[in-house]
């Protein structure tokens, strides 16, 4: 009989039923139950996991490839060594979570928190894939740089210097490139300064992410 327990007490979760739920069918069915759940190793390929209570969970070395793991709360969780591959966690909650050798490849990461995640990339990150990730409270020089890139790829860029003087935000109709948290006092016009190498380093080491092989 397949069954989740808690790492933390060793007190089942849930527990399949005479032995024909798969463990990917019991986390589906109880994922608003899954704060503390010991799901290391576990296949939880294509599951949905959308909204799930994943927070302190053991995750490690877990198969997550192509899960749905949408608005999901995985604060602290360990998710070392997880296959991540093709998952979907836009807007999920990774505050504090250990994301070490972690296969990020083709994950949609769209407004995931990443504050205080232990991070490593296993490759160099592109700068599309750094920005789709949102950054929250960030530097004001780094702020300034974001900016400057948001006004470069915004058709009404005289836009950003009546939301400094306390206009509307400039986007309305458009789609935002960069997600953090701004602030107008900030602002100065301008041309971005950094090129996208070093601006993925600067985020990252900001942000106290690693980079395999690389120092930063």
């Amino acid at each position: 009989m397949n069954k989740i327990i808690n790492k933390f007490t060793d007190k089942i979760i849930c527990k399949g039923e005479e032995g024909e739920e798969s463990v990917k069918e019991l986390a589906e069915k109880f994922k608003a139950d899954l704060s503390g759940a010991d799901l290391s190793g576990a296949d939880l390929s294509w599951a949905n996991l959308s909204g799930a209570d994943l927070s302190w969970a053991n995750l490690s070395k877990a198969n997550l490839s192509k899960a749905n793991l949408y608005e999901a709360d995985l604060f602290k969780a360990d998710l070392y060594g997880a296959n991540l591959s093709g998952a979907d966690l836009s807007e999920a909650y990774l505050s504090e979570a250990y994301l070490s050798e972690v296969n990020l490849s083709g994950v949609n990461l769209c407004g995931v928190n990443l504050c205080g995640a232990n991070l490593e990339f296993s490759r160099f990150p592109s700068i599309r894939f750094i920005s789709s990730i949102q950054l929250g409270l960030i530097s004001n020089d780094l702020a300034l740089e974001l900016m400057r890139r948001d006004v470069d790829g915004h058709p009404y860029p005289e836009k950003f210097d009546e939301w400094a003087k306390d206009g509307d935000c400039p986007y309305q109709n458009e789609e935002r490139f960069w997600l953090f948290d701004e602030e107008r006092e900030v602002w100065e016009p301008g041309k971005p300064q950094m090129s996208d190498k070093d601006l993925i380093i600067a985020i990252c080491k900001e942000k106290g992410w690693k980079i395999k092989n690389y120092t930063l």
